[in-house]
């Protein structure tokens, strides 16, 4: 699913930032990207993203 229409950023891309570059907020995915930098519409969508692939990974390495 695209989160950032105006950039073509999907879910995806995200998820595997968090994974692979340890991106844990909007400031640090600004840094691979220019997600919200046009219309601003996907930076809470991005936002929640970010958050649930972190909260993934946290349940993952505690079991």
């Amino acid at each position: 699913m695209l989160v950032c229409i105006c950039h073509s950023v999907s879910d995806k891309t995200i998820k595997h930032w968090v994974r692979q570059q340890g991106v844990t907020s909007i400031r640090e995915l600004r840094q691979l990207s220019p997600l919200g930098s046009q219309c601003g519409k996907c930076v809470r969508q991005a936002k929640e993203v970010i958050y649930d692939e972190s909260q993934l990974i946290t349940l993952q390495k505690a079991s």
